[in-house]
């Protein structure tokens, strides 16, 4: 023992003890006493012949893990590491000047938030994922999108504004972190708790929040102010969700503001909650006041801030359909001005939101709360690469669909013991009989990025070329969806299609295939189901096309539309307008969204 270091730990020193280190291998890594005891011996013994003058914890632990890979221990090496991060790595970020960084934010937070995402996703490519799952994230076969969050939190929410109008704020019961606020008295005091309760509830989330039908379920509050009184209110209510960005360690707190220009059948004859949480009669009688709010919110949004700059976030989303868009021609073509100004909406057919229509059905007895639990997207070029004939790639798809799944199990499992634990305290809480995040209700998402450059592979055409290359797409993606619907009836949960892939996904699969397959390598793949933005391509062609695919993607599926492609048929308002009176009338499109 003489020969020994002592062992420097955290605020101690202590004597070198062997029997520790033999029992935290039992422990940690399953093996049994007698290979443990020669493990450990190999490890003093290392320890002795190296004649170390120092040694820490983490120094130890190193050495354990090397004797382990050396006698073919690999799984138990896995088990038994130590995640952090190299010391440089650390330094570099700190030593970046704001200037300099790819970042649009370094800060305090920021820099927090960076170390530990790091330790995060280690824990879970290591100690969650399989083998095979964790190197085809890493190999970039799939992408799983908010890797460093898939231990704790869910994906994103959509909340119903009554949840909070109802209850005040926090609206679960025995949440004793913060004071508890009554039902919202005034306008003013709603939005104050709906902002807060974004901010408080992104802590257990890591993508979007958002509210639904804000303008109908704040039309009670209005009754009595004038126009100027509302928009103060209502402009201070976005900024203050656009700030909550400087406190989550975010470039932006990716939020979302639902407005409606009419109500929808279902919410008609809904209770109306208005201030103090009184019920005054139903929102059938305020139809007149969701269309004021609707029309304020736009000229908000139309305006921009106090620079004059556009409001990135919270989104606007606007609902639509056919009916509305006649009843309400002036409040579209105001939001038509938005458009060309800033491209800041979205538009959603209503009358085609599955989810939404769905859960309305479970009206009254339940709030509109909804979400998606994870998302992972598949790199669709990658496999058409390595299986150049239509029979072999939908095969290999379907392996991979296969891994997805196992992949959203687990997080379904891991969300549901956290919310067990307390460890979503918000999420887990109680409200009324039930508890406040449904986990029965989530969506499991698999996305897909480059359908257009798959086809173009396996056909020698893009979607848009021909009848053949499109049809395959179709049947791609009608594929994915008829598994996705056979995995739900078999295993009782929620798994879809869904549309969007972040830049991140895309420009990691485009790395990783420029290193990999590098006869592969090409320019840009596109979003999901996106055609490829070219000018010889017609508008109307383009849009009805596209929508062939939305029936099968249940979640956030849309048609982005180049304004600058197509300036010559979309100059002005009454353009945008046939748009969008088109997707309703003659395309199966869910929402649509006009970009510069």
């Amino acid at each position: 023992m003489n020969l020994l270091p002592r062992v420097f730990k955290k605020g101690d020193v202590e004597e070198f003890e062997p029997s520790k280190i033999m029992d935290s291998i039992i422990q940690e890594t399953g093996v049994d006493e007698e290979n443990a005891r020669k493990i450990t011996e190999l490890v003093v013994r290392r320890i002795i012949s190296s004649n170390m003058k120092f040694l820490s914890g983490p120094h130890i632990r190193e050495i354990v893990c090397s004797i382990l890979s050396e006698n073919q221990y690999e799984q138990e090496r896995k088990l038994y590491t130590r995640i952090g991060m190299p010391l440089m790595d650390y330094e570099k970020i700190l030593e970046v000047s704001q200037n300099n960084s790819s970042e649009r934010i370094i800060n305090p937070e920021k820099i927090h938030h960076w170390a530990a995402n790091q330790l995060a996703e280690e824990y879970t490519l290591l100690r969650i994922l399989n083998d095979e799952e964790s190197k085809a994230h890493l190999f970039g076969d799939l992408y799983i999108h908010q890797l460093k969050y898939f231990d704790l939190r869910p994906y994103n929410q959509y909340w119903d504004p009554r949840l909070i109008l109802v209850h005040g704020l926090p609206p679960i019961k025995n949440y004793n972190l913060t004071c508890k606020s009554k039902p919202a008295k005034n306008l003013r005091e709603a939005v104050d708790q709906l902002a807060n309760w974004l901010g408080m509830v992104q802590t257990e989330f890591s993508g979007n929040q958002g509210l639904e039908f804000i303008t109908v379920f704040l039309a009670p509050y209005i009754q009595g102010l004038s126009d100027y009184e509302i928009k103060e209110i209502m402009k201070r209510f976005i900024f203050s969700i656009n700030y909550l960005s400087t406190s989550s360690g975010k470039n932006y707190l990716k939020s979302s503001l639902s407005c409606s220009t009419g109500i929808i059948p279902a919410l008609l004859d809904e209770p109306a909650i208005g201030p103090g949480g009184s019920k005054l009669g139903n929102y059938d009688s305020y139809k007149k006041e969701n269309t004021k709010l609707f029309d304020i919110i736009t000229q908000i949004y139309t305006e921009g801030d106090d620079n004059n700059c556009y409001f990135p976030y919270p989104e606007h989303l606007i609902y639509f359909n056919e009916k509305w868009l006649a009843e309400f021609k002036e409040q579209y073509e105001s939001i038509c001005k938005e458009v060309l100004k800033y491209q800041t909406p979205s538009f959603i057919n209503i009358n085609r939101h599955k989810i939404l229509n769905k859960m309305m059905q479970t009206l009254p007895n339940s709030y509109l709360n909804h979400g998606v639990l994870q998302k992972i997207s598949l790199n669709l070029p990658r496999y058409a690469f390595s299986n150049q004939d239509e029979t072999k790639f939908l095969e290999f798809l379907k392996t991979k669909l296969e891994t997805c799944f196992e992949i959203l199990d687990k997080k379904y499992t891991i969300i549901g013991q956290r919310l067990k634990t307390g460890h979503l305290p918000l999420c887990s809480g109680w409200l009324e009989n039930h508890q406040l995040f449904n986990l029965e209700n989530q969506e499991l998402c698999i996305g897909f990025v480059g359908l257009n450059e798959a086809v173009k592979i396996l056909t020698n055409s893009e979607l848009q070329e021909t009848d053949t290359a499109l049809k395959l797409g179709e049947k791609i993606v009608k594929q994915m969806y008829d598994y996705c619907e056979e995995r739900s009836k078999n295993n009782g949960k929620h798994y879809s299609l869904i549309n969007s892939s972040s830049k991140g996904a895309i420009m990691r699969f485009l790395r990783l295939d420029s290193k990999h397959f590098p006869k592969l390598a090409q320019e840009n793949y596109q979003k999901s189901s996106h055609f490829r933005d070219i000018d010889t391509l017609e508008l109307i062609d383009r849009i009805k096309k596209q929508g062939r695919f939305h029936p099968w993607i249940l979640n956030d599926a849309i048609v982005e539309i180049s304004l600058r492609h197509h300036k010559e048929n979309l100059q002005n308002p009454e353009d945008l307008m046939k748009i969008l009176s088109y997707s309703c009338t003659s395309t199966e499109i869910f929402s649509l969204k006009f970009l510069s």
